[in-house]
């Protein structure tokens, strides 16, 4: 357990490079924060997602979304 106003330090073998993505499986926790990135290694991270990607990406989702009625009430983390 984190204290309030507390801190916590990890330390881990950094041997797998990409964006991982810490968070709680409590889902309005995440909406409210409790979520973090890591990214690891980034010079080792090839850039293959460019804004026109991740737009389109996007795009694809609120289109699914609308046509399966699909309500996202939080991140969707």
């Amino acid at each position: 357990m984190l204290p309030e106003g507390g801190y916590l330090i990890i330390a881990f073998q950094q041997d797998n490079p990409g964006a991982w993505l810490l968070h709680c499986h409590v889902g309005w926790h995440t909406s409210q924060g409790f979520a973090l990135q890591l990214l690891e290694q980034v010079g080792s991270v090839p850039s293959i997602v460019d804004k026109a990607t991740l737009d389109g990406t996007c795009k694809k989702w609120k289109e699914h979304a609308a046509k399966s009625g699909i309500v996202q009430e939080d991140s969707g983390v």
